[in-house]
């Protein structure tokens, strides 16, 4: 099968299922909040941050083990693939035996990280739940995954999660509607990861029968090769935990344990989304090692210029989407007491969109092994981002946090991973890619402030205007794009490839 099949099958199959599965988990998160309340809802999203920084102790290993398959899997070496595959199994199990013990050793802090917490609720219990969840995530064959996504077959990988994943959802509403169970939630979750794990290694096991049995041992040089790429991409996955999973605990630490739940509700809307358009991306990420591999340099610069393209256009389309349609939603679905600032909104959106900027360089410093350079960049960027977000929370509350992970990433990251990636793989001058950056900024701001000129007099939105502001800021964000970039080789490129994907969809 060709790298454009499996790219769309892969792309195809994860925004199906993210659409679907973000249309469940957030019915599941309306039950949530009239079921269990604010406070639940705030330590919910603070254990989820808290369990996300212990899995830095992964570092990244399955993107390390990921690129070290896609030469053995080109030459169908495999003796090589199932050395590479034993000594991922060790490491998982490794991985889950240091998170458990990290995890337990952090238990006496929990109380030190929550402002605002009530008796009634019982934060050891909770935790241990959640760190169990986790636990069980790198269990049960959960390693034979990797080959899949590594072949260019995520989207079987992706089938399984969202089934999965939509079964547990339903049964987790009916849990809370019926019973009102934290518990019972919870436990659906662990139950979750057993059954996608035990689906998925059987499904490996039958498209791989050669892969079982007593794996050869990997050599020392090819051993050495995978330290180095875990040392650089953990370097980075400590960067990307700093960046994201100590807000909540900065905002929790310094202003209330209900405030993370009032963010989380923003935060998980923006969530859809980031995943949205990181699966797409990352659906392609294997094809494109495989590009690289295989062919010259400027194809795969070319392929990055038309990536990017449409990553800003989704940028574009999000963020003022967002801008527009977060206050009047938040005030539609939960009501005002769950609103927060337009300020904050703001600081959330640019958070969102300088983030995700990065996306396709990401993407292609993985694909085409160059995290290994420039490896302590991550740590600076860490450790000034946890600065100035304490520093500025004091003065600006939930905004502050998010200002400093904003601020930390573009003096460091979003700079210098481009011109990196640029440098080392592509052979040219990231200059081009900066600007498109400043554009797409520039895009957002200016159409932002054409649809608040359009409906700055609704003060009493409904549902059905909630969807007109969408499709108006939709259809403005586009015929902009269009203007701009309608006769460019990249976008001549993605609007080829797009209507072959609707052709073949068609027959």
């Amino acid at each position: 099968m060709s790298r454009t099949s499996n790219s769309l099958r892969n792309v195809g199959s994860t925004v199906g299922g993210q659409m679907l599965n973000s249309i469940l988990r957030f019915a599941c998160r309306t039950v949530f909040l009239h079921t269990l309340g604010q406070e639940f809802l705030g330590i919910s999203s603070l254990y989820s941050n808290v369990i996300s920084l212990l899995n830095i102790s992964e570092l990244g290993l399955s993107t390390a083990i990921t690129f070290s398959l896609y030469k053995p899997l080109a030459d169908n070496d495999r003796q090589a693939i199932r050395a590479i595959m034993g000594f991922f199994r060790t490491a998982y199990r490794i991985i889950a035996l240091v998170i458990l013990g990290a995890g337990l050793m952090l238990m006496p802090a929990l109380p030190y990280l929550m402002t605002g917490v009530t008796d009634k609720v019982n934060i050891y219990h909770f935790y241990l739940l959640y760190l169990t969840e986790t636990v069980v995530s790198y269990l049960f064959f959960s390693y034979k995954s990797v080959l899949l996504i590594a072949s260019q077959k995520k989207y079987i990988v992706d089938l399984v999660m969202y089934g999965c994943q939509t079964v547990v959802n339903l049964l987790q509403m009916a849990v809370l509607i019926f019973w009102k169970s934290f518990l019972l939630y919870m436990v659906l979750l662990i139950v979750n990861h057993v059954v996608f794990n035990i689906i998925t290694a059987c499904l490996v096991d039958y498209r791989y029968p050669w892969l079982r049995g007593k794996a050869p041992k990997l050599p020392k040089e090819e051993k050495k090769a995978i330290f180095t790429r875990i040392y650089a991409t953990g370097l980075n996955k400590i960067s990307v935990a700093v960046g994201t999973s100590t807000d909540n605990l900065v905002i929790s630490s310094f202003v209330s344990v209900v405030a993370v739940g009032l963010y989380s509700n923003y935060a998980m809307v923006v969530q859809v989304f980031q995943k949205l358009l990181s699966g797409v991306f990352q659906a392609v990420g294997s094809s494109l090692g495989n590009l690289y591999a295989t062919e010259s340099r400027q194809r795969s610069a070319y392929m990055f210029r038309c990536l990017n393209l449409l990553n800003n256009y989704l940028i574009t389309l999000c963020s003022v989407c967002f801008l527009v349609m977060f206050q009047p939603f938040v005030q539609l679905w939960a009501g005002e007491d769950y609103l927060l600032s337009y300020g904050v909104v703001i600081s959330i959106v640019l958070n969102f969109a300088t983030n995700y900027l990065q996306n396709v360089v990401q993407i292609y410093r993985e694909a085409c092994g160059t995290f290994t350079r420039g490896k302590y960049r991550p740590i600076f960027t860490a450790l000034l981002n946890l600065i100035i977000s304490v520093v500025l929370v004091r003065w600006f509350g939930i905004g502050g946090v998010l200002w400093g992970s904003i601020i930390s990433r573009m003096i460091t990251a979003w700079w210098f991973d481009a011109w990196l990636l640029h440098r080392a793989a592509f052979g040219i001058s990231p200059w081009g890619y900066y600007g498109q950056c400043g554009i797409t900024l520039g895009l957002c701001a200016a159409c932002t402030a054409f649809m608040h000129l359009i409906f700055c007099k609704i003060s009493h939105p409904s549902w059905g205007m909630l969807i007109l502001m969408g499709l108006i800021s939709a259809g403005t964000v586009t015929a902009v794009y269009l203007l701009i970039y309608g006769t460019t080789p990249e976008f001549a490129y993605l609007k080829k490839k797009g209507l072959h994907l609707l052709q073949r969809q068609s027959s």
